[in-house]
């Protein structure tokens, strides 16, 4: 007689796109949830017998994928959506920066957080990124919504705290964190042109002293880069490798503009990209050479940036812009394939945050971190190709389910748990004081 098997979650019927290592594509499959756990991946013929589940998703005609990582944000800027227009970066920070010190405080980033976790469980993301002011906020909703957040002290010239305070606070908050079970600690940097040379090489005796990943805003823009030079005599990479900070643990966001000596030097160093093709393009920045990086083999993931540069949180749109960016700009279609592009949106992140073996792809023993897509729509069929109508072909308006840690946060399209309508009321009360 077969023993029963007790599982949470049954998810079955659907089409399991895997991202493991081989890219299994699973055609009417079956994942188990126990827990936190992705338990089981079957077939339809390889569920066991006896298999009882606490709850039951048929997932006929729909796709279920690893949640999306949006490997770089500033969460609450969400605030700023549509206040900062058509303007060149370095004019465009300015005017931000002026808002920033002037009228955010926890309460205002606190809201803004909160708006942005909640736009991002519907777009499919389970996972972000984030480097803000009153950074403590977005980590107690991260941890309060049962959010992934990849996050830490950001080290910057900028405002007026001192040298010693920042970096005491920074330890304070990396104990701190230690407590929390959805925040992964990191160590980050504004800019190396926001920076002092002392301030990076404290931040590099951090990472290694804590073994945490750091990341920093690279090469965004010419005026950037220029900048820097003047400063330094150095573009922004060949400075941040002379601060010893380009290696398999570092994570750069943008590196718009790079020559081929920096993207050899990124590949030699195992240095990962975050690309925001939207926010660039939106920002006048320009295109990132990411098909001459991924075929030097560096791992390149993908961010939206914040809201106020592009302006939403929607790792989708930002997977279909960047596979078409490479193409055109290069006239090649055979560059940035579906295959590349849905790695950057899953894989590649996990991977840049040393998250892998927990994160990224639907794997037994793996967090269940997952999605559920309908494909059932107009726009979706047929479905020749599940991983090419996924990238060209879907939004995030098909995002019908999403479970992070094994809980269910969104079903049919609607958060289970979190007060979207109260929250934005928040937003909109707080954006008034923005004239």
């Amino acid at each position: 007689m077969k023993e029963n098997i007790n599982v949470d979650v049954l998810i079955k019927g659907g089409t399991i796109l895997t991202v493991d290592q081989k890219h299994r594509v699973i055609h009417d499959g079956a994942i188990t949830i126990t827990g936190d756990t992705i338990s089981g991946i079957y077939s339809s013929g390889e569920i066991p017998q006896g298999l009882e589940a606490g709850m039951v998703i048929q997932a006929d005609g729909k796709v279920v994928l690893p949640g999306l990582i949006n490997a770089h944000s500033h969460l609450a800027m969400t605030l700023f959506r549509g206040f900062v227009e058509d303007l060149v970066l370095q004019q465009w920070l300015e005017r931000v920066w002026k808002y920033e010190f002037s009228v955010l405080d926890d309460k205002a980033v606190r809201a803004g957080s909160k708006l942005a976790l909640v736009e991002m469980i519907k777009n499919g993301i389970t996972c972000a990124h984030d480097m803000y002011w009153h950074f403590e906020q977005t980590m107690e909703v991260a941890e309060e919504f049962g959010f992934r957040l990849l996050s830490g002290p950001p080290i910057t010239g900028l405002g007026d705290q001192a040298f010693d305070e920042m970096f005491a606070q920074a330890r304070k908050t990396l104990a701190w964190l230690d407590s929390l079970e959805f925040v992964y600690p990191i160590i980050q940097a504004h800019s190396t042109y926001t920076t002092t040379p002392k301030m990076m090489h404290t931040v590099r005796e951090f990472k290694e002293e804590y073994g945490i990943t750091f990341t920093t805003h690279a090469s965004e823009n010419q005026a950037e880069v220029e900048t820097v030079l003047e400063q330094y005599q150095q573009t922004p990479i060949h400075l941040l490798a002379s601060y010893d900070l380009l290696d398999e643990s570092t994570l750069l966001a943008h590196c718009v503009i790079l020559d081929d000596e920096e993207i050899e030097l990124l590949a030699e160093t195992g240095t990962h990209v975050v690309h925001c093709p939207e926010s660039n393009l939106k920002i006048g920045s320009g295109i990132a050479p990411i098909a001459a990086m991924l075929e030097k083999g560096i791992n390149v993931c993908i961010g939206t940036d914040g809201a106020a540069s592009n302006n939403d949180l929607d790792i989708l749109g930002e997977l279909r812009t960047a596979a078409l960016l490479q193409k055109g700009s290069n006239r090649n279609p055979e560059l940035l394939t579906t295959k590349q592009a849905l790695e950057m949106g899953t894989i590649n992140g996990a991977k840049a945050y040393r998250l892998e073996n927990n994160l990224g792809s639907l794997e037994k023993g793996k967090k269940a971190d997952l999605i559920i897509m309908n494909f059932n729509k107009p726009h979706l069929t047929p479905v020749h190709n599940p991983a090419a109508n996924l990238i060209y072909s879907s939004g995030k308006s098909d995002v019908e389910t999403v479970f992070i840690n094994g809980k269910l946060q969104l079903e049919n399209g609607q958060l289970t748990v979190i007060d979207e309508e109260q929250i934005m009321a928040d937003v909109r009360s707080i954006s008034e004081k923005f004239v």
